[in-house]
């Protein structure tokens, strides 16, 4: 079973992925798989062993052809008990090292739930953390930058601002069923710009790549999508909902300010327009809305993919399979 999915964002080949196993003992593993555009099936071109499963696999956001010149997709990053870099050469990846991670006050690495890497300034990364933290690390100079107690409970995800004018900022989510957003040029203060009620843990979070204002999340075991405004704390702006699956997944549209794909737990992948969602109420709820587009897999989706380098097709992570449909 995998659950980690990455998509490398390059021309040549189109479609590169990094997947994660998902074994419940420490031995699990990392796989690079291409598609072969002959037979239109995805083949594996590396693998490596990887102590737990990883929580995330990310591709250097930088080597995307509409991004800086680089590594031509060849570095990743992976998150478990600690954060670790990898280089994709002649078929192999090869460790570069894990990033120095903090420890608790058992002398253990507390695991990582989720990390960011930032598309702006590309030599920082961003953790989350069981442990109540968020951590901010320069893989540059191989250290932590910054660490700091970001919520009351675990925090499961984080993400860098996605603009060069919010850059220095970045939000999470986390079990105490938060939304906080920190500028790592003032880190004594945060702002809650979103509490569930009654409290129910946020476990994902993606910035409107296109629009600085708009944040989504999802909340544990709930069927629908809050979509926030950060001009506005603490109302959210529309509830994507359908009365059906609860969420399991979310990205925004690479190449649409106003577009976001959903995953869910019964195996549907939803789009979905924001100009069509009716505006929630004070509580945050509101009527069920149509979903501009739907795909049936059948699968509980664990994770969805949605490149910018290739806008008009996806990648679903489903169990003990991986799925690239077209739009």
């Amino acid at each position: 079973p995998t659950y980690a999915l990455a998509w490398a964002l390059r021309t040549k080949p189109r479609v590169r992925l990094a997947l994660g196993s998902f074994n419940e003992q420490e031995k699990n593993y990392i796989q690079v798989v291409e598609l072969n555009e002959e037979t239109k099936r995805l083949e594996k071109i590396a693998e490596t062993e990887h102590a737990f499963p990883p929580t995330k696999l990310m591709w250097k956001p930088g080597d995307s052809a509409l991004g800086t010149a680089g590594l031509d997709g060849s570095l990743l990053a992976s998150a478990s008990t600690c954060l670790e870099l990898w280089r994709l050469e002649g078929g192999r990846l090869r460790s570069l090292g894990k990033v120095p991670h903090a420890r608790s006050t058992t002398g253990q690495s507390p695991p990582l739930t989720s990390f960011d890497w930032s598309s702006v300034q590309e030599h920082k990364l961003a953790g989350a953390s069981v442990d109540t933290t968020c951590s901010i690390w320069d893989i540059e100079r191989q250290k932590i930058e910054t660490q700091l107690i970001a919520h009351d409970k675990a925090v499961y995800d984080v993400t860098f601002g996605p603009r060069e004018s919010i850059a220095s900022m970045f939000a999470s989510v986390g079990a105490d069923g938060s939304v906080r957003v920190f500028d790592q040029r003032n880190l004594e203060h945060s702002t809650i710009i979103y509490e569930t009620s009654p409290p129910s843990p946020l476990l994902r979070l993606a910035w409107n790549k296109l629009d600085k204002n708009y944040i989504a999340t999802i909340a544990q075991d709930n069927q629908g999508v809050t979509i926030l405004d950060i001009r506005r704390p603490c109302v959210a702006l529309k509830k994507l909902s359908s009365n059906g699956p609860c969420a399991t997944c979310i990205a925004w549209a690479p190449h649409s300010r106003n577009h976001l794909v959903c995953g869910t737990d019964d195996g549907s992948t939803l789009i979905w327009g924001l100009s069509d969602a009716p505006a929630a109420d004070a509580k945050g709820v509101a009527g069920s809305s149509k979903p501009a587009l739907v795909y049936e897999g059948g699968k509980e989706v664990y994770q969805v993919q949605w490149p910018e380098s290739l806008p008009d097709h996806m990648a679903l992570g489903a169990g003990r399979q991986v799925e690239i449909v077209s739009l």
